[in-house]
């Protein structure tokens, strides 16, 4: 004779349905316990150490120059304020993407945006612009050819124009990605696969003047990465330094930037996205490279290694460039890594890196954030935040969408905010809340403006795919 369960066919079903729910709410409480213990890591003495630090304002980093005759210029007065005010290279004068000038700006935006000047037709690329003297430069692809240009500041005419053949193409946009450097009389130039020039800056002749040229994946042995050859290359006293990512001692090296003879070519790293820069650290100048799956930073002189920090990521998109404040590192990328900080501890000769907090917050994808005193500003992928710098933590409440994957400088205490979907804003860089002071819509090109916007001058450079347009931020 069968057996027949007592309990009716309904209560097993609720039963069924029951146990179903509880295994689904157990599997999202053991993630969420998870990815809430993943998502931070404090080393608690380091970090309480760090709480204790007093961090100044950004300092200028560039050592004096050497003029090449070895006769020291004494620059007056009024020349003096005037180069402190160029926007030289990627993210400006220290590449911390900070402008501290005290020329009179305005401080709130009339409707519509601050007062057009003037605004040009260019080609393709991502590549900021730079503001040195008179002139504005910037390299984009133009039909089959890159073009280095340079625009009178005032007027936006065209004084000089160098191109040669290279077409890139890639399905996130066209051209090179690569901001120039001008150091002295001459600016310096890396297109998307590689191709850099030293050019005369200065010069009035039409089609520009050619120092020297040299292709870069071809003399490392280097492929172009996926998504284009994206270091600004970094000039430090006599030498240039760059990120071929070549293999067999060919990643990072160092140019004469007179000749562009190869100086020293090291180590074996992955190529990223990410442009170098000089500090000092403990009292000794270095270089830092954010590699693909690496901090690395080097003796300038030798290419050596001082110290060092894994920082692996997918597809080695490393992107954003380091912060370096004192002795500490902050880095950040995309791609669900967020952000950490380090600190470097020196003992003899040699340097040591510790994690201090890492977060999956803050995840800068194209655009470097900014510090301001204790605090830093960027992108977590699409929403600006604010997050506490000795801490780690975002501050609750500072959450501010609507610019997609923007890009942002801060000039005194405000910041300015290109989104990738053409709107420009200026805001307060107040950790206690986020206050606009003014918006307008620069571009139609929807998910394609990731060229960081410069101020130099008084005047605010915005560019997209098609136009660059100067505004004049003079109070």
């Amino acid at each position: 004779m069968p057996i027949v369960s007592s309990r009716p066919r309904f209560g097993r079903i609720v039963d069924a349905i029951v146990v179903t729910l509880l295994i689904v709410v157990f599997a999202g409480l053991a993630v969420y316990h998870y990815r809430r213990l993943d998502h931070k890591y404090v080393n608690p003495e380091l970090a309480h150490e760090l709480r204790q630090q007093s961090l100044d304002e950004p300092k200028d980093q560039t050592p004096p120059k050497k003029p090449d005759n070895d006769t020291p210029k004494k620059l007056d007065a009024k020349e003096a304020a005037a180069a402190s005010k160029d926007w030289p290279q990627w993210r400006g004068p220290n590449r911390d993407g900070i402008l501290l000038d005290d020329t009179p700006m305005l401080t709130t935006w009339p409707s519509g945006g601050p007062p057009l000047l003037w605004k040009k037709d260019v080609g393709e690329g991502f590549a900021s612009v730079v503001v040195v003297r008179d002139r504005v430069f910037t390299i984009f692809q133009d039909g089959p050819s890159e073009s280095v240009v340079a625009w009178d500041v005032r007027s936006g005419q065209e004084i000089w124009r160098h191109s040669y053949d290279c077409a890139f193409k890639n399905d996130y946009g066209n051209g090179p990605r690569s901001t120039p450097s001008v150091d002295g009389d001459h600016i310096y130039t890396v297109g998307a696969t590689g191709i850099m020039y030293c050019l005369k800056a200065f010069t009035d002749s039409p089609k520009g003047e050619v120092v020297w040229r040299k292709d870069l994946m071809a003399d490392f042995s280097a492929e172009t990465p996926k998504w284009a050859v994206a270091f600004s290359p970094l000039v430090e006293g006599e030498r240039i330094f760059i990120m071929p990512g070549g293999p067999n001692g060919n990643a990072l090296a160092a140019l004469d930037k007179k000749t562009g003879a190869t100086l020293w070519s090291k180590h074996d790293d992955l190529p990223s996205y990410s442009s170098p820069i000089a500090a000092t650290i403990h009292e000794r100048r270095q270089v830092l490279f954010l590699t693909g799956t690496r901090l690395v930073i080097v003796d300038p002189a030798t290419g050596d290694e001082l110290w060092r920090f894994p920082w692996p990521v997918e597809n080695q998109t490393n992107i954003a460039t380091p912060i370096v404040v004192k002795n500490y590192v902050y880095v950040s990328t995309s791609y669900g890594r967020g952000c950490a900080m380090v600190k470097i501890e020196k003992s003899g000769d040699g340097f040591t890196a510790k994690l201090v907090y890492k977060s999956r917050f803050m995840k800068n994808h194209m655009s470097t954030s900014v510090r301001h005193k204790n605090h830093i500003f960027g992108f977590d992928d699409t929403i600006l935040k604010c997050m506490d710098l000795l801490t780690g933590d975002v501050v609750r409440g500072w959450e501010v969408h609507g610019f997609d994957k923007g890009s942002l400088l801060r000039v005194n205490d405000q910041l300015i905010i290109h989104g990738a979907n053409g709107v420009v804003a200026l805001a307060d860089a107040n950790p206690e809340e986020y206050v606009e002071r003014g918006r307008f819509q620069f571009s139609a090109q929807k998910r394609a403006c990731w060229s960081v916007p410069v101020v130099a001058h008084g005047r605010l450079y915005v560019r997209d795919e098609r136009k660059l347009a100067c505004y004049d931020l003079r109070r």
